[in-house]
Parts: C-alpha cells; structure tokens; sequence
C-alpha cells in the first residue's frame, strides 16, 4: 500500500473550514493507484468542480479494471476541520480511512454530502456525460440497459474471483488468425493453457492452419484493450460445468482492433513456425509439455501421426521402436530392415534393396496417413474433394459441391462447357496419383453432366467424344 507522504497536499490546516473526498471499496478489495483518488483534503478552490474532478478520475482509473469495484465515493464537508483525525505520513491509505476517518465522521454523526456509487458514476458518465450519478439513481433504475450493465459488472467480478485488478504481464497468443490476450489472473491463467493445448490438440488440422506460433508478454494497459483481454472467455455455452472458451479463428482479434502502443510493447517469448513436420510438431509439443503454465501432452491421434510422419521421413522404421497403432502394418518393412542392417561387413549391406525398402516404407506411411487421416500438407484428394472449403477448377470450369461429391465418389464428369477441346470434357478423379485426370474417352465408370442444375447421368450415345484435330493440343492432365 501506499503512504500518504505520497499523497498530493496531504496536510489540512484544522482552523480553516474544507471538504475531504474518500474513495473506499466496502470490501477492501480495491484501492486505487493515484493517491489523490483514494483521499483528497479540499481548502481552496470550487469544492463542487473539484468534485468532479475527483469522480472523473476515479472513473478513468476504474475502466482499467477489469471490472468496475464495488466502491463508494463519499464527499464530507466541514466548517472547520479541527476534529479530523490527524494525518499520519507512516499510515496507509486504507488504514487511515477505515480505521480513523470514516469512524470519527460517524462518531460525530457527520454524514456525506454527496454519496455515489462508483458504478453508477461509470455508467452515468459513458452514456448522460454526467458523473454524478447519484443525482439519477432513481431514474437509473428504470432503464433496462443501467440493470443490464449492473448485471455484467457482477458476472465480471465473479469471473475474477473479486480480484478487480489485472496481474501482469498479460500473455499474447499471435497467429495467422490474429491475437488472443490473456490476463496474468486465474481467468487468464486458464484461458492461455486452453488455448495452448486446444492448438497442440488441432496442429494437423487442415482447417485450423496458423501459419505460426508466437507468445509475447506485455504490461501495457489501456481501457480501449480491456475489452479484448479474456475475450476468449465465452460463458454462456451449454452443458459446461467450468471455464468455457472459443479459439475458433474467427475469436481472434485482427492487428487494426489493438492499440499501436500495445503492439510496441510486445515482448517476445518464443516463436513456433507450426509445419506440418514430425520435427516441428514434436518440438512444439515438448516446449508447452515441460512448460509450467500449459503442461500439454500429446492426444492418441497426434501420436499416430508423428510416428508415421517420422518413418516417411526417415524411411526406416526399427523393430526395437515403441509401439504405436500402425506399428504392425508397418512391422514387416521393418523386419525386411532388420535383415539388410545386419551384415558382418560393409560389403554385405545391399544399398540397392535399403533404398528400395524406404521407398517402400514410406509410401506406405503417406498411404496410411492419407487413409485414416486428414492432415495439412498431407491431404488426400478424396478428402479435399469432400472440403467445401476447398475449390477445384478444371480447366475453365470451377465445379460446384455436387460435382465434386461425384468425383469423390468416383465417378466421372462429362464437362462439355469446359472449352473447345474435346480431351477436356471427361474427367475423373485418380486417387492414387492424387489429383484430376481429363480425357476424350470413357473412363469405364458412369459419367455425370450437369442438366438445369442437377446432375444427371450421361446418355451413351453422348459417352464417347469425338476427337477433334489440334497441332497444340496437349493433355497433361493436371488440375488446373
């Protein structure tokens, strides 16, 4: 706390007749950082325009909180001030007021002047530019939007654990989605360990893509980013007994809503560059899972993941590995391993048949990897084709969502608006080359063209196209 020493004209001359301002919270869970906005002696000047000073900086103050205290701010006027309990330089704020003041005030039977609700001044001031609330509050009462805003004020400091003051630093999450901020409170602390694992959880997923990973710490503070900290936070979703946050993309906060003075205070912490790599995902992994605060481990399917990841990297896999669920499909490339490794001399190791072998391996790691899962940068066409999120353009024709099911399907399309060359009006889906095959001839499984929006089968006498002379035609098949 505080002493008074540091207080703005702490001293009263007692013959002289004054006003004293006190800013106190009831609960003893608040006190605010000026001096001057928790006790001020008044001897000179307009008492009332002081006053007002007095409100409008306690309110300015109080919006850097993250909710607004439960605090009173009570003007006394006096005729003279010799009875007022001395000041003492060595006393705390707090002590002083509610230990000496406020207790010869009621001792003596003296009653505010003016008495008014630090949340109805905040309220007042936002929306009538008046921060005299206690002139309105019985009109207050009445306005849905005053009961709305009193409501919020105690579900923020329920949230808060009656903490009205940010710990710092505040830590900030900074991707390609945008910023997350997260308070150094138990709210905060919560949200930024959420956040981490919900991120390790999702690293693989094609539609949770950052780009990259950085943690900053800041200590800026503003009341233009008090709304942005936390914001993650949603408490009203369903079938949730505890904290509840979203770190869906579009939670994130764009760099246009932060203040320039909060960006420049950024101070880096660590930077993950998040590819789709079985070396970046386990570093990554690591560094929160020994960290503290977030303390992350690794899912089932993540694990999977990596390990195949790894093998197609490596293109070897040992007999002696951990096992892992795709360990026996794997097994009998390592056992064919196991026999070329364990030569007597460096003459007997057949090089020829270890590179055939981690050819092997490895495309049976991708086969897996793109069979049973959706990983970015690993996708199978099947899964991209079932992406509405993913467009395909063949030729000069973007196909719709129907014509991409076909085609996942496996059928072929018969696209006669393509362009004027016959070699592109069938297509087909190749799955094992991954990508879209055109050609002028049937493809042997049923075809589908699109009549009046719907997709309706070919008819066979329309099945078979004719081939039309072109010196620079070229097929290269490639999705275009």
């Amino acid at each position: 706390m505080d002493k008074r020493n540091q207080m703005e004209n702490p001293f009263f001359d007692p013959d002289k007749p004054g006003s004293i301002f006190v800013g106190m919270d009831r609960y003893h869970q608040y006190s605010p950082h000026q001096p001057r906005n928790a006790l001020t002696f008044i001897q000179k000047g307009d008492a009332d325009s002081l006053f007002r000073k007095f409100l409008i900086d306690n309110i300015k103050e109080a919006e850097c909180c993250p909710y607004i205290p439960d605090t009173e701010l009570l003007r006394f006027d006096l005729a003279n001030m010799r009875q007022v309990p001395p000041v003492d330089t060595h006393t705390p704020f707090e002590e002083y007021i509610s230990k000496e003041l406020l207790p010869y005030f009621q001792e003596h039977c003296i009653p505010p002047a003016k008495r008014i609700s630090l949340r109805d001044a905040v309220y007042t001031y936002k929306y009538k530019n008046e921060p005299d609330g206690g002139i309105l509050k019985k009109y207050l009462m009445q306005e849905p939007a005053y009961l709305e805003f009193r409501l919020q004020q105690q579900e923020k400091r329920t949230l808060y654990r009656c903490q009205p003051r940010y710990t710092f630093p505040l830590k900030v999450v900074e991707n390609d989605f945008g910023y997350l901020i997260f308070s150094g409170n138990e709210i905060g602390r919560n949200g930024f360990r959420e956040c981490i694992r919900y991120i390790t959880d999702h690293y693989f997923d094609p539609h949770y893509d950052t780009g990259h990973l950085a943690v900053y710490d800041s200590t800026f503070m503003d009341k233009n980013l008090v709304p942005l900290i936390d914001a993650a936070y949603k408490p009203c979703k369903p079938m949730e007994l505890d904290y509840s946050f979203d770190f869906y993309p579009a939670s994130y906060i764009g760099l246009d809503e932060l203040p320039k003075e909060f960006i420049d205070s950024l101070k880096p912490v660590c930077y993950h560059s998040m590819e789709a790599t079985a070396g970046d995902f386990i570093k990554f992994a690591t560094d929160w899972h020994f960290n503290k605060d977030t303390q992350v481990s690794i899912s089932r399917e993540n694990h999977d993941i990596y390990r195949l990841l790894t093998v197609m990297r490596n293109g070897y896999m040992n007999i002696h590995e951990q096992p892992f669920t795709y360990f026996n499909e794997l097994l009998p490339y390592a056992k064919e391993f196991e026999k070329v490794t364990q030569v007597k001399s460096a003459g007997e190791f057949d090089t020829g048949k270890f590179k055939r072998l981690s050819t092997e391996i490895r495309k049976a790691a991708d086969g897996i990897l793109k069979r049973d899962f959706d990983v970015r940068g690993h996708r199978s066409l099947e899964n991209m084709l079932n992406d509405s999120t993913v467009t395909f353009t063949v030729g000069s024709r973007k196909l719709n969502e129907v014509q991409k099911t076909a085609l996942a399907s496996g059928y072929a399309l018969y696209l006669p608006e393509n362009n004027k060359e016959a070699t592109r009006h069938l297509c087909k889906a190749d799955f094992e080359q991954g990508r879209i095959e055109g050609s002028s001839k049937p493809f042997g499984v049923r075809t589908y063209v699109i009549k009046d929006g719907l997709l309706c089968p070919l008819p066979e006498e329309k099945n078979t196209v004719k081939k039309t002379e072109n010196k620079n035609r070229h097929n290269n098949n490639r999705l275009k």
